[in-house]
Order: C-alpha cells, then structure tokens, then sequence
C-alpha cells in the first residue's frame, strides 16, 4: 500500500511540475533590441516581445482627444524606434528615464501594451538606508 501512495504522490507532483513548467513558458517574452525587430520586419507579425531603452527628449506626445493614446521614441544607443502606448502611464514616465515594453512590432512601429519605468536615484536612498539598517543589526 505504501508503494502505491509513493506512486500517486510522485505523479502529481510530476504533474504539478508540468503544469507550472507550461505557465512560465507561455508568460516569457523574449527581450529584443531595435535592431533585431528592424531586420526580421515583416516575420514577427503577432508575436510579443519586450524591449528596453531611454524615452528619447522631447519625444512624448501625448494626443488632445484620447489622453490614453501616448506615443514616443524609444533610444538604444544610436538605434531608435516609435512606440504607441494606449493606457494610463507610470507617474515616472518622462524624457530621459529607462523604459521596458511589452507588445508587437508593427509596421515600423512598436505597439506597446505594457510599460514599465525605471530609475535607479530613485531607489538608491531606500537601498542604502537599507544597508545601513543592516549593519546595525
């Protein structure tokens, strides 16, 4: 009876493991860089990608009748790339700040339907106090 237990307990976490192993797959999005969407335009029709960069100065426009509707330059290097964004922006989205998105490349135009901010100032005050609190203890 035991041999049995062992065999169902050791199939459903195979089971579980299989499962889990599926979701991760599904929810990973391969990082590209401009360059790559550019020279593969045209093959990567409906599928997602995420893309890093800087918000390029003076590039945000943001449309009068639809204020959802944000549109901007992603900067990698000397590479960039349009990117139209569709939902309410983070309250750091500004020119110059580091950005990651999610979405398709379409037409020569990133059609982002995630964004993400990034700015290290901004965390290195809670880090080093952090830090601190730490060697204290």
């Amino acid at each position: 009876m035991n041999k049995k237990f062992t065999v169902v307990i050791v199939a459903v976490v195979l089971l579980v493991v299989f499962w889990v192993a599926m979701g991760v797959e599904r929810n990973e999005l391969p990082y590209a860089t401009i360059g790559e969407l550019e020279n593969y335009q045209g093959k990567l029709d409906g599928k997602r990608f995420r893309l890093g960069g800087n918000v390029q100065e003076g590039s945000i426009v943001r449309d009068k009748t639809n204020p959802l509707l944000v549109e901007f330059i992603i900067e990698q290097g000397e590479e960039t790339l349009p990117v139209n964004y569709h939902k309410i922006t983070p309250d750091m989205f500004k020119d110059g700040v580091e950005v990651i998105v999610e979405g398709e490349f379409v037409n020569g135009t990133f059609q982002a339907d995630n964004l993400m901010t990034k700015c290290a100032s901004r965390y290195e005050g809670d880090i080093r106090q952090t830090q601190m609190t730490e060697t204290k203890l």
